[in-house]
């Protein structure tokens, strides 16, 4: 006789359905089969927690390592920031009295390619004294698809692979956040939504 577990994995099972009628979305038994095999790829578990009357919890369980992402640490000001490293292409320092105007946007021509670019100081940080821009500084060419700009940085700190934790109830939801990490210094630094950054300031 099967256990309670067993009863509740053969939902896993390939082929599995308590459909009596095919249709283009169910009764195939592949659903939850596909989930189960896609968790276990990545070493992770999957359970099934039910009480009758009340209802049934599907447990995934990750390893964490799947929460870390390598990303290039900068600072504006003195706050730490993580740029996903997927987005970044690449890095150059510049002459930031030598820009260009385009279509009212301030830009930089890189090897003959116009970037526009922006002081995300500006829009991070709101100590207005903090806010100063330097005469020279760092460019961070970043990408979202086919669309590339630059973001000036006041310092470049370097490659470090992040544990990704969940912003706090006062900042979910800020925009262009992803979420926070604890730097190798032991500081708290904020991981860019490159694209949700962009979508909302620019």
């Amino acid at each position: 006789r099967l256990t309670e577990t067993e009863c509740f994995n053969l939902i896993f099972a390939a082929g599995f359905s308590t459909k009596d009628q095919i249709s283009d979305v169910s009764g195939r038994g592949v659903g939850m089969d596909v989930v189960k095999t896609k968790i276990g790829q990545l070493n992770g578990q999957l359970s099934i927690v039910s009480t009758l009357g009340k209802g049934s919890r599907v447990i995934i369980k990750v390893p964490l390592t799947l929460a870390i992402m390598p990303t290039l640490m900068i600072k504006l000001a003195d706050q730490a920031f993580a740029l996903p490293l997927v987005n970044v292409v690449e890095i150059f320092h510049l002459d930031l009295t030598r820009t260009n105007i385009v279509d009212g946007r301030e830009c930089i021509v890189v090897r003959d390619k116009v970037f526009p670019l922006f002081h995300i100081k500006r829009w991070l940080i709101r100590d207005p004294a903090a806010k100063a821009e330097p005469g020279n500084g760092h460019v961070v060419i970043v990408a979202m698809g086919t669309r590339q700009v630059g973001f000036v940085v006041d310092q470049l700190v370097g490659q470090e692979e992040v544990v990704i934790k969940p912003l706090g109830r006062g900042l979910q939801g800020t925009p262009g956040m992803a979420g926070a990490t604890i730097t190798g210094d032991g500081r708290i630094a904020l991981i860019i939504d490159v694209p949700s950054l962009l979508q909302h300031y620019s």
